[in-house]
């Protein structure tokens, strides 16, 4: 009976200090988000139709951490993606997903000739900067952004289209990539914001 009982109480006790642990990691999560020194933003978003095709333009905000500025301008380049996201309106139930598209650019420093180079990984376009807040405001500024034909639209009804933006931890070298999942400074995302569009 007293071998029962000192059983127990070590697994009442391991259990205990696995809560700990498990509430001090929680808090330690927290903690580093709030402390993280980047901003990204989905701050407007402007839906358009014209010659028979939704479109949209939208308004980010890209301000990176400054370890991730750090490695920016010690040659390190970083990916964005841009993941824009048709719904469905649903009464009952959750909305339906009905189009996923994504962008994905590439930031870099040139330390030669001294200019920050955006590129469009799905076109290879390029765009070159003197600084590099004029490059992450170029970033931020979406026009045109084609989403589907008018008349899909008209078929689904009352759809809503929501925005977010991160930065592309996976792309990051292997060295880095782990301690960038545990460290708020590369925690960089933004949104979602959703934007409801009658057809």
């Amino acid at each position: 009976m007293m071998a029962f009982t000192t059983l127990a109480c070590a697994k009442i006790n391991r259990w205990a200090v696995l809560q700990r642990f498990m509430l001090g990691c929680v808090v330690w999560a927290l903690a580093g988000t709030a402390l993280s020194s980047g901003d990204f933003r989905v701050d407007n978003i402007v839906p358009r139709f014209e010659a028979e095709l939704l479109s949209m333009d939208a308004q980010l905000t890209y301000r990176l951490s400054e370890k991730a500025d750090q490695a920016l301008t010690n040659g390190l380049p970083l990916e964005i993606q841009q993941t824009l996201q048709v719904q469905r309106k649903r009464k009952w139930w959750f909305n339906a997903a009905v189009v996923t598209q994504q962008r994905h650019y590439r930031i870099q420093f040139h330390a030669l000739s001294r200019r920050y180079v955006l590129t469009r990984l799905e076109t290879g376009a390029s765009r070159s900067f003197r600084d590099r807040q004029a490059l992450l405001s170029a970033l931020g500024r979406i026009e045109g952004w084609p989403v589907m034909r008018e008349s899909a639209v008209q078929a689904l009804g009352p759809i809503q289209l929501r925005l977010t933006t991160k930065l592309v931890r996976d792309a990051l070298p292997r060295v880095l990539r782990m301690a960038a999942w545990l460290d708020a400074d590369w925690q960089l995302r933004g949104g979602p914001l959703v934007k409801e569009v009658q057809p």
